[in-house]
């Protein structure tokens, strides 16, 4: 595929810039000192209005590259003059739905020219290529792992989900179960029933994996859309497992990177 920009072969914590359809775009990557001759490679996505280094610094990833001697590569994204699902107004975001398109929507040909450059310049193991993402990134997280299946083994996402309603927005379901059964089980759940929202999950094979992490009172993505999430998975033959925060909000861990590679080291594509 096209693209220009290159990563560096040395250890350390650089901001590189790669162009794809005809715009520079920025992407933070991490290269831990101690890594194999084929390191695993794992994709972060930072939340609404934020970027690479977010994402890096507040999820705890030099700690888990680090120990785990995985490379990180932490795109940012890019500023939208309209909303969508997640978005009442223009902001800067990841572009999922309803453009998934893998040769026209910007964000996925960067992450696939990410893939291909990772792996020339630092020998990243195919086998071994992750997603994980935080609010509006665990939306783009979920979405990079569905369409690109064949390539990515697992995603990770916090405070993210599967929405079945017109925007993220319509559901302020809050609770405070320790589990998914235990919330569905409380007053306020929403009846929502559109459109799989930022993806449709697909069926059969490749399989699925999906680490998700949710507060139980977070105010702007509900607890709900995971457990939709899960419920999904579940029906269709995919992999997942939730951890559940009672009492939290919109927080993202910052052990979440690390919660995520447990959930990601023995998994394979």
């Amino acid at each position: 595929m096209a693209y220009s920009g290159s990563f560096p072969t040395t250890a350390g914590r650089f901001t590189v810039t790669m162009t794809v359809l005809g715009e520079a775009r920025s992407v933070l990557v991490y290269v831990p000192r101690t890594r194999s001759a084929n390191p695993p490679l794992v994709l972060a996505f930072h939340g609404t209005n934020g970027d690479g280094d977010v994402i890096f610094d507040d999820s705890g990833a030099r700690a888990m590259a680090d120990a785990a001697g995985v490379v990180i590569a932490a795109p940012t994204s890019r500023w939208f003059g309209r909303g969508d699902f997640d978005h009442a107004d223009a902001d800067t975001y990841w572009e999922t739905a309803p453009n998934l398109d893998l040769e026209r929507n910007q964000d996925l040909v960067l992450v696939r020219a990410i893939l291909v450059e990772a792996r020339r310049a630092l020998r990243t193991d195919p086998a071994r290529v992750y997603a994980l993402g935080h609010s509006n990134g665990g939306f783009f997280a979920l979405t990079v792992g569905a369409l690109l299946r064949d390539r990515v083994a697992a995603v990770a996402t916090s405070s993210a989900g599967l929405v079945r309603c017109a925007r993220t927005a319509s559901c302020a379901f809050q609770g405070s179960g320790g589990t998914c059964a235990a919330l569905r089980g409380a007053g306020g759940w929403c009846a929502c029933a559109g459109p799989e929202l930022p993806v449709p999950i697909p069926s059969g094979e490749p399989r699925l994996a999906v680490y998700m992490a949710h507060g139980t009172e977070d105010p702007m993505v509900s607890v709900q859309y995971s457990c939709a999430l899960e419920e999904r998975l579940a029906a269709l033959g995919h992999a997942s497992s939730v951890v559940l925060r009672p009492g939290d909000g919109h927080t993202l861990p910052s052990t979440f990177a690390q919660d995520a590679w447990a959930f990601f080291a023995p998994r394979r594509r």
